[in-house]
């Protein structure tokens, strides 16, 4: 299973990869090979260096990446925030998107929000999102949210108030598709530049030191 999640990585990460990209480790990581610095920078709340995971319950490669992931956040560097937001293109994704923000709230929302890939992944080509909406209340009843708690809180103003401002960093990060990883709202990682998934994370740790560099600098 390991090996198959490790051979899907590679396919995702090396489209597009070339010659250009090669890491020069000597002199770490490049502007605009390995990251893009944002024009605009986006201010975080937490007082952390904020990694943020853009990302889809409907994509696959999203759902492969969710182990290396969490796997790096028990070792990131010091004073680092792991924080995941989802991604919105579509109406459809505005659902998914309150799903995530509700199960947030539940207590065993790691388990369910495990669970929500593969969930998500076989309503993708279901049109109608009452049908879809029905589905997940269905899904959420099995672990222990009653349909009336979750068709209240998917209509309430403190979920509405939470999808609005992913939408918003959507729109301010510029991310082109999932999984996308944004740090500390400035430095948005390049995934076609990097041959592992490690390297990825790796790309990740070295742009963490280097605002915390630039924060130490001001």
């Amino acid at each position: 299973m390991n090996k198959l999640l490790t051979l899907l990585l590679l396919a995702f990460i090396a489209v597009g990869c070339g010659d250009n990209n090669a890491v020069d480790s000597s002199s770490g990581y490049i502007e605009g090979v390995n990251y893009r610095v944002l024009a605009t920078p986006i201010v975080a709340d937490s007082g952390q260096i904020e990694v943020m995971e853009f990302f889809w319950y409907g994509c696959p490669h999203c759902e492969t990446f969710e182990q290396p992931l969490h796997q790096w956040q028990k070792t990131m560097p010091e004073g680092a925030l792991l924080v995941q937001s989802p991604a919105i293109w579509n109406e459809p994704m505005k659902l998914h998107a309150k799903v995530f923000f509700i199960v947030q709230n539940m207590a065993n929302r790691e388990q369910v929000h495990a669970a929500l890939f593969s969930e998500i992944m076989e309503l993708r080509e279901v049109r109608d999102l009452n049908i879809q909406t029905e589905a997940l209340a269905s899904f959420l009843k099995d672990y222990g949210l009653s349909d009336a708690d979750f068709k209240q809180q998917l209509l309430s103003a403190e979920i509405e108030q939470k999808l609005q401002r992913a939408i918003e960093l959507m729109s301010q990060s510029k991310i082109e598709g999932t999984p996308s990883i944004l740090v500390n709202g400035r430095y948005l990682v390049l995934n076609k530049s990097a041959k592992t998934v490690e390297q990825i994370m790796d790309i990740t740790s070295f742009l963490v030191d280097k605002e915390k560099a630039r924060m130490a600098a001001q």
